[in-house]
């Protein structure tokens, strides 16, 4: 049995309804079981598997005296809500067709697979009226951007390929149709998205600094043959390819802002910077004139230059939270009920291994495994974590539910599937989520990690947690750990 959450905010009137007892302006419609509101009433009648009472596998919008599902037959429910097109039983919202129905009609029109005919275009009406929930792709052409990028598809004007969709503004509608091209092998698959994304940004920044051959001169090199090169050549290593092209993008914006200032400031280009201008630029400003320094040091490493910038420098202090405020906030994760599961599971993750976000967004289904001792999970260390009992509970209800966002028929094997079709969700988002309640992410997760190496050496501790032993190790300094009263214990061989 599936079930459809309802995200239409609750409109507040003197109204009660009979299964949920919440107010409501008015009722929608009125069943053997009495009044129901509107977002009853579609939970309802988005709610499939088998009856209760005839087993039967249909539509389960009744429900007996134990609130089990049950059929409209057996429930007695008298409401019209089967298609007069395609026969499903479905909520009717135009004409009494079915919203996959509907959204056929608006889609033909707008592609126009007929006129003239085009197989591609026939397929992606197919593609979009075969999702598993044809509302969200209604909702989504209602957008301008994506109405509008539907109908230069349906004029010819656009081709349903990589090098045409790069050429558009980028937007929320061109990366989910894009998506959902690559994942019903309309499009290639180009590999990680995150990569091609930052070839885009990069071609398109270095094109804006061409009319400037003083900075761009300097920066290219650095840009493709230091940052793209690497990106690319440890692609398949790298644990986390947004976080990556996320702090090349910082480098590279950092270094032509310096660049920049050496030529409006000073008229000086790169090959003739003397240690003073560096020294000077570095010291002033906002700390992330700092991210410059990579540049100015690859350069001198290759014999551009003969200054030099210095050595990255840590934080002068590190956020850590209280043992106190971590297990407060563990509670919140765990009492809170008005937040989607997802991002409660993902930070009681993180407040319980110190595990970052980016990673745990990562995780494949398979991840997570049931033994006789409870359910473990893969954090990529060498042996499974076990997750204790209350939070074992919500990861089993996360695991065995099917994921509300999900769009089209397309299964990539994420723990937690995104909104974007074949994409896990996006670490940015759970962050935000976590936030608004008062989760204090990177002080919570420092806490985790200190408490953890005062219980176990690090060596010890990576092997389970899959975190670096170098990493581990400052975790464990920061929090007045003496290695010495870690028990000797024989060497085990590898």
């Amino acid at each position: 049995m599936t079930t459809s959450r309802v995200g239409r905010p609750r409109v507040p009137g003197n109204f009660h309804c009979h299964r949920c007892n919440q107010s409501s302006k008015r009722h929608r419609v009125t069943w053997p079981d009495g009044r129901i509101c509107t977002p009853c009433f579609v939970r309802a009648v988005e709610t499939y598997g088998a009856c209760a009472w005839c087993e039967d596998e249909r539509m389960l919008p009744g429900r007996d005296e134990h609130d089990r599902p049950i059929c409209r037959i057996c429930a007695r429910i008298t409401t019209d809500l089967d298609c007069r097109r395609c026969g499903a039983e479905a909520e009717l919202i135009r004409r009494k067709l079915c919203v996959r129905c509907v959204l056929r009609e608006d889609l033909e029109p707008l592609l126009a697979p007929n006129d003239p005919p085009d197989l591609r275009l026939k397929r992606l009406v197919n593609v979009l009226c075969a999702v598993d929930r044809p509302a969200s792709i209604r909702t989504w052409m209602r957008g301008a951007a994506a109405n509008a990028l539907l109908t230069a598809i349906g004029r010819r004007e656009l081709d349903l390929e990589h090098a045409a969709l790069d050429a558009l503004p980028q937007s929320t509608a061109v990366d989910h149709l894009r998506s959902l091209l690559v994942a019903r092998h309309m499009l290639p698959d180009r590999g990680n998205e995150d990569l091609a994304r930052f070839d885009r940004w990069l071609d398109h920044r270095l094109t804006e600094l061409a009319p400037r051959p003083r900075i761009a001169s300097a920066l290219e090199p650095f840009a493709r043959w230091h940052h793209a090169r690497r990106l690319h050549d440890d692609a398949d290593i790298i644990r986390n390819l947004n976080y990556a092209t996320r702090g090349a993008k910082q480098e590279i914006t950092e270094a032509g802002r310096f660049l920049a200032w050496l030529d409006d400031t000073h008229d000086v280009a790169f090959i003739d910077v003397d240690q003073r201008l560096i020294d000077e630029y570095l010291a002033d400003g906002p700390s992330t004139r700092k991210t410059a320094r990579n540049f100015i040091n690859w350069h001198r490493s290759i014999g551009t230059v003969r200054v030099h910038a210095g050595r990255r420098r840590d934080g002068l202090s590190t956020p850590m939270a209280k043992d106190i405020e971590r297990i407060e906030q563990l509670g919140r994760l765990m009492r809170v009920t008005d937040m989607p599961l997802a991002p409660r599971v993902i930070g009681l993750l993180m407040l319980l291994y110190g595990t970052p976000i980016g990673r745990l967004v990562q995780l494949q289904r398979d991840a997570v495994t049931e033994a006789p001792d409870g359910i473990r999970i893969d954090l990529g260390g060498s042996q499974p974590a076990l997750v204790p009992g209350p939070i074992s509970q919500l990861m089993y209800e996360m695991t065995t539910t099917t994921a509300a966002t999900r769009t089209a028929t397309v299964d990539a094997g994420w723990l937690i599937p995104g909104v974007r079709i074949g994409r896990h969700v996006h670490p940015d988002s759970v962050r935000e989520r976590l936030r608004a309640i008062g989760i204090t992410v990177l002080a919570g997760r420092n806490a985790t990690l200190a408490d953890l190496t005062q219980q176990l050496h690090p060596a010890v501790l990576a092997d389970v947690l899959g975190i670096g032993t170098p990493t581990l190790t400052n975790h464990a300094l920061r929090a007045g750990m003496a290695f010495a009263s870690y028990p000797n214990a024989p060497r085990a061989s590898r």
